[in-house]
């Protein structure tokens, strides 16, 4: 309402050198918000307004002094709005204070002018009304080949060439330390952009793995309200996990006697409800999509968001698992957000041993008994790129008394929808 006050907005400053992919990966960041129903505004840069265009001024002091009003305003005005959630700047308040230092150089400002200046926006970057700053920056050489890499000839410019980069960059370093050392703590994340491959989609993930832990925190909301609704920015996350799952799933159950005389330990039973989601509504199951599992679980009255990869191997799986906690308006949320492929309702024991008992490595036996699919033996470790365990598993179900024969390609859900079908 009017009369109350205008509730914060998330709002995003890129700054960086020319040709980095800013502008472009602005772009690609407002898809996964304006898919999740965000208001999310993009004002135009101040170069691009009218008023600044129409260069009505030769003094370079007035002139830049328009850019930092105009700035000024849209920080003031955007910090709170009522009519988005997130507003994304481009070339904000440290990129004014790049500019100030340019022109110092440069013998354009007075030293007084100059420091005066940069006081002035430290006092707002104090102000803590900006959530993120990205700094978009990649290799000279990178940005000279992006803007003319459709030449036939020209390889640079009187002023897009290496020496111009190079000065831009040099004037960046400079004024991050000057506001490190003058507004400690800011929320400023860099990005070199000469090494990714997938483009401004690719950028635009990678800038948000980065920056939404810390807008989550500022504005007291758990990833697990947030991470769920972003199949991209889940399968990011779940990339960085450092293990993989190793596991054996076999048909049938092994005797209570055998489990216990392989040195496994009982650690309970479980209720489980999982609701199976689909994460890509657009394809179809003969595309492969399904491998990538996204399910809800239920366990007593704790929901759970679980993730897994691809898998990395038909037989042993080496997907890589991320889970979250999420509360009940989470779980009726997700549920709006993806397709609901199936639900498996299914009784867990749960077992775990070590092969040598000095050892870190443990393994985990699950026995499943899964409402229309039969009664299933998972056997599971944790695996790295230094270290695998297909020995280990082969090895327990053989003494579990399991042959090849009970092994079983696929997940529960392959195994449900191959049967439903």
């Amino acid at each position: 309402r009017k009369s109350q006050p205008a509730p914060k907005t998330i709002l995003l400053d890129h700054f960086g050198i020319p040709k980095a992919g800013k502008t472009a990966t602005t772009v690609e960041i407002e898809r996964p918000f304006k898919r999740s129903k965000f208001n999310i505004f993009c004002p135009p840069e101040t170069a691009e307004l009218a008023e600044i265009r129409n260069k009505s001024s030769d003094d370079p002091v007035v002139f830049q002094a328009r850019h930092l009003t105009a700035v000024q305003d849209y920080v003031m005005n955007y910090s709170r709005s009522r009519d988005f959630h997130i507003v994304q700047l481009s070339r904000g308040f440290i990129d004014m204070l790049a500019w100030y230092e340019k022109g110092a150089r440069d013998g354009l400002y007075s030293k007084t002018h100059h420091e005066s200046v940069q006081n002035i926006v430290y006092e707002f970057l104090r102000r803590n009304l900006v959530d993120a700053f990205v700094f978009f920056t990649c290799r000279p050489e990178v940005a000279l080949e992006r803007e003319y890499k459709s030449a036939v000839t020209q390889t640079r410019g009187s002023r897009m060439n290496e020496t111009f980069l190079q000065d831009v960059i040099d004037v960046y370093e400079k004024v991050l330390l000057d506001v490190e050392r003058n507004v400690p703590g800011l929320p400023i994340f860099r990005i070199d952009t000469s090494d990714i491959m997938g483009g401004p989609g690719e950028t635009a993930r990678e800038v948000l793995r980065l920056i939404l832990p810390t807008i989550c925190r500022r504005f007291g909301v758990s990833m697990g309200s947030l991470l769920p609704h972003s199949p991209t920015l889940i399968a990011k996350q779940a990339s960085s996990v450092p293990y993989f799952e190793e596991q054996l799933k076999l048909r049938g159950h092994p005797s209570l006697h055998t489990i216990e005389a392989l040195g496994f330990v009982p650690l309970g039973v479980a209720e489980q409800e999982d609701i199976y989601l689909n994460p890509y509504p657009e394809k179809a199951d003969s595309d492969g999509f399904f491998d990538e599992i996204i399910r809800l679980r239920k366990e007593r009255d704790v929901w759970k968001f679980i993730h897994k990869g691809r898998q990395n191997d038909r037989i042993f799986s080496h997907r890589r698992p991320l889970s979250i906690d999420v509360d009940a308006d989470d779980v009726a949320s997700i549920r709006d957000r993806y397709p609901e492929l199936l639900t498996l309702k299914k009784t867990r024991r749960c077992f775990q041993a070590t092969i040598v008992p000095a050892s870190d490595t443990w393994f985990t036996l699950h026995l499943d008994d899964i409402e229309g699919l039969g009664q299933f033996a998972e056997l599971r470790a944790r695996g790295s790129s230094e270290s695998t365990h297909t020995e280990e598993l082969l090895h327990f179900a053989k003494q579990l008394g399991f042959a090849l024969t009970d092994v079983i390609e696929g997940s529960y859900l392959a195994i449900a929808l191959k049967n439903k079908k």
